[in-house]
């Protein structure tokens, strides 16, 4: 309800009677509200429908279309529409009159009144609202198209008391009570008005949990010996109470609550409310003051023999947060939210929560709550209930709608999170994650979210076991909640009662989609420290995604120390920190001359499990082992990096798994639980895969290099190995000759020190490039790329420009002679270098001569 700023009838009324009040005295005979103050705050328009009692009014102070402030939020504690003839006798009793000629048979009487403390603009955003409404009186659309008030408050009374601020009216309250009957009568009476809830406590705990105190307290009398069992739930309600104090005393002074005895207001609200509840629902073990009194002051003992014994949860994730201590949170969201996080592992973050998304670290711990409406109503309400738990992983950003929302355009998911281990309660086998929900009929999705909340633990339960734990209900507030104790510490109590509920029916599935192909392409930027002439960098990378878009491997070929395995390792490092629901990971190593399939593919070993080691089980390889997880035994997605490919056997390393590279599933001579060990497609993927599969994901990839200098090897693979990669060269850089007044090859040495962040001479450039040209030059089809000359100029800045030739010549034998080892015409190369002025001679040829077996007397 907008009043504007400024003179005028509508602010002149607001202020006379719902800032001011009017005296009781001066409305009563014309219209006696069943209100018991002497003064009233009161509000009316020219509505023909009364509002409903415990409705709320919200006022805000207009400025123009746009501007203003929220102000005043009030409860409507009676309302009415009275005749004409009372209507205009009421509008004149109460001042309206004075200001303006429109009669107000609509009256609502406010109580209690507070003011607001809601930032309009971060309201507005989540409503949607773009300017004040015209109408003086208008309900507020918390459903509206683009609203997103859901996720940010559990329901409208969480709202209300969240920007509930200083009480402004009423002011007056019962200062004590002769009896707790007396007591019982009137917060009965006054919950009953204010709240229209007989027991407001029992929202707040829980009618079960009351029903474990209440049997707890059968029998207890003051300073009592009690139980383990029994002392817990005395605890229980201590810590309640403790974390319910400061809201207590705000609702006991709201509706006036007095003390009773030693009790407080707070004290005495919590005992009458409890109390309600027991009477209510004939349970056992009545609250009383000197059983509640013993309670809080911890009046009672327990016998030496029963010491605490601690939970101990035998699960994974148990012990991850043992031993890590993460940060916990709990993710809220409708039922068919979460089918999207079954197919990409991840969970997400509007615009507005990106500060939420930024807080997360990897190794925190989520548990995921189903709310019971789905997003859209096509769909049928589910349990409500804790349906997982995950350990986060990377976080990134996408651009592609994943989950329904966004498909249907109602929100934006562009900030996401992954996981890297995710367990569920339900029948995660039964969800189809080839095909995303929005290709998914009504029927199918109804199934699939049967299956995911079978087995949940519904959120009842849920309230139940924190509270026991804590004292504190789950956080089911809000789309996002942290787990923390009521000193802004991390809970780990009710976390660990949970799991402890739920471990039995929690299965891990794969955090990785392996049947999501790779779509999109590699930014330049991964190269940045890298230097290459013109644009060949960006060409290498546009060759590579495109390659990897088509389904290929890719083979990097070119001179040794042009970057291929930095350019391998890069786009794999790249390619699992953005895409973790495609990657868990890369791996790198070197091929060897000794591989064969029991590296690359695996066999039988001895089995760690007997002493003697004569029983042998299958041991996966080096390819096998990037497929499943070797701890978890789930799907995983590891690419592979194999550097300098051609010192293996191709036919002997790979044989097995040229079926499996032509896209096509193998079976192996191997066992595992009894069944042959398949290397599966994820075309040929049914449902989980088994003990004794092996999945290949749709984005799986061998990145191999092999340097152009040993290119007589790919002659000696087969075909059906081949024309599954791409080759991609990447050459060593042009140099330029020299002309009689200058020598270009100097800029070119000169700008690749800048890329690397070098500091070097115009001179130490110069001869380096000299010997770099000479050594490439030498001999067709025989180069060496910048990151041997990179290491030529960091050993040349260590010395002194008067002593360059010496250490010029050092840096040779040290990094460019090792690459020449077994090169036919080394003796022309070398020769070609020594011509080389700032080259030592005598040092170069005793090296050549001791390393590489060349005399520069004799020509090879």
């Amino acid at each position: 309800m907008p009043v504007k700023n400024g003179d005028g009838p509508i602010r002149t009324n607001f202020d006379r009677t719902v800032i001011e009040g009017v005296p009781r005295s001066e409305v009563e005979a014309v219209y006696d509200p069943p209100i018991e103050h002497d003064t009233l705050r009161i509000w009316g328009d020219q509505e023909d429908e009364p509002a409903t009692e415990g409705d709320c009014l919200l006022f805000a102070d207009r400025e123009g279309r746009r501007g203003g402030a929220y102000t005043i939020i009030a409860r409507v504690a009676h309302a009415t529409v009275l005749d004409q003839e009372t209507a205009t006798a009421f509008t004149d009793a109460v001042g309206w009159g004075d200001v303006t000629d429109v009669v107000f048979p609509h009256v609502m009487f406010l109580e209690p009144i507070y003011e607001a403390e809601l930032d309009r603009e971060s309201f507005w955003d989540i409503l949607g609202f773009k300017r004040w409404s015209n109408d003086t009186f208008s309900a507020i659309n918390f459903d509206r198209d683009g609203s997103t008030f859901h996720d940010e408050y559990a329901s409208t009374k969480t709202f209300i008391n969240q920007i509930q601020g200083q009480k402004i009216y009423p002011t007056d309250t019962v200062s004590e009570y002769d009896s707790l009957e007396h007591a019982l009568e009137d917060v009965r009476s006054k919950l009953t008005h204010g709240e229209d809830e007989t027991a407001w406590l029992k929202n707040h705990i829980g009618e079960a949990v009351i029903k474990d105190w209440s049997d707890a307290l059968t029998g207890f009398r003051p300073a009592d010996e009690v139980d383990p069992d029994t002392a817990a739930k005395l605890d229980q309600i201590r810590r309640t109470y403790e974390h319910l104090e400061s809201e207590l005393e705000t609702k006991a002074d709201e509706v006036g609550v007095g003390t009773l005895n030693a009790f407080t207001p707070a004290q005495t609200l919590f005992l009458c409310g409890i109390r309600l509840v027991q009477d209510d629902s004939d349970m056992s073990g009545p609250f009383n003051q000197p059983r509640l009194n013993s309670v809080l002051e911890e009046a009672y003992t327990t016998p030496d023999e029963y010491p605490d014994q601690p939970s101990n949860v035998d699960h994974p994730l148990a012990t991850h947060i043992q031993t890590t201590e993460p940060t916990i949170y709990k993710f809220t969201a409708p039922p068919d939210y979460w089918l999207t996080t079954v197919e990409f592992g991840s969970v997400s973050f509007e615009e507005g929560q990106q500060d939420r998304w930024g807080d997360l670290e990897e190794g925190d711990v989520a548990f995921l709550h189903s709310r019971v409406e789905p997003s859209t109503t096509e769909l049928t309400n589910q349990p409500s209930g804790v349906i997982g738990i995950g350990i986060i992983g990377e976080t990134f950003e996408k651009s592609d709608p994943w989950w329904l929302d966004e498909y249907h355009g109602r929100k934006e998911y562009s900030m996401v999170a992954s996981f890297d281990r995710l367990f569920f309660t339900g029948n995660i086998a039964r969800i189809d994650t080839t095909r995303g929900v929005a290709e998914k009929e009504s029927s199918e999705i109804e199934q699939e979210l049967s299956a995911l909340t079978t087995d949940c633990l519904p959120i009842d339960s849920a309230n139940q076991l924190c509270m026991n734990a804590s004292g504190t209900a789950f956080p089911v507030q809000s789309s996002f909640g942290t787990f923390r104790t009521d000193d802004g510490k991390i809970d780990y109590d009710r976390p660990m009662a949970l799991l402890e509920a739920m471990a039995a029916d929690l299965t891990e599935v794969a955090p990785i989609n392996p049947h999501k192909p790779l779509e999109s392409t590699i930014p330049k930027d991964i190269l940045e420290g890298l230097h290459f002439e013109d644009d060949l960098g960006e060409k290498i990378l546009e060759q590579i995604s495109t390659a990897l878009r088509a389904g290929k491997h890719i083979l990097l070929t070119g001179p040794p120390g042009t970057g291929k395995t930095e350019i391998a390792e890069r786009v794999c490092e790249h390619l699992a920190e953005t895409h973790p629901y495609l990657y868990s990971d890369f791996e790198m190593t070197t091929a060897t001359a000794d591989w064969s399939t029991f590296d690359t593919v695996g066999g039988y070993m001895p089995s760690e499990s007997t002493e003697d080691g004569e029983d042998l089980s299958f041991t996966p390889g080096i390819v096998l082992n990037r497929l499943k997880n070797t701890q978890t035994g789930t799907q995983s997605n590891d690419l592979v990096v194999i550097d300098e490919l051609n010192r293996a056997d191709i036919d002997k390393a790979f044989g097995q798994l040229f079926t499996l590279l032509s896209g096509q599933s193998v079976q192996l001579p191997y066992t595992v639980d009894g069944r042959e060990v398949e290397l599966t497609t994820y075309d040929d993927l049914e449902g989980v895969p088994t003990s004794n599969q092996y999945i290949v994901p749709n984005s799986w990839r061998i990145f191999a290099t092999m340097n152009a200098y040993d290119k007589t090897s790919l002659y000696e693979m087969s075909y059906a190995f081949m024309r599954r990669f791409a080759f991609v060269r990447v050459p060593a850089p042009t140099l330029p000759e020299a002309t009689d007044s200058d020598d270009p090859v100097e800029d070119v040495v000169l700008d690749y020190a800048e890329a690397w962040d070098l500091e070097i001479t115009r001179r130490e450039a110069g001869a380096v490039g000299r010997v770099w040209r000479q050594a490439n030059t030498a001999v067709e089809e025989r180069s060496i790329g910048p990151a041997i000359i990179k290491d030529v100029l960091e050993y040349v800045t260590q010395h002194p420009d008067d002593h360059l030739p010496y250490h010029l010549t050092q840096a040779v034998i040290s990094y460019i002679f090792p690459q020449l080892e077994g090169v036919p015409k080394r003796n022309t190369i070398v020769r070609e270098i020594t011509s080389v002025p700032d080259i030592e001679t005598s040092l170069l040829h005793g090296a050549a001569r001791e390393m590489l077996q060349v005399s520069l007397a004799t020509n090879e």
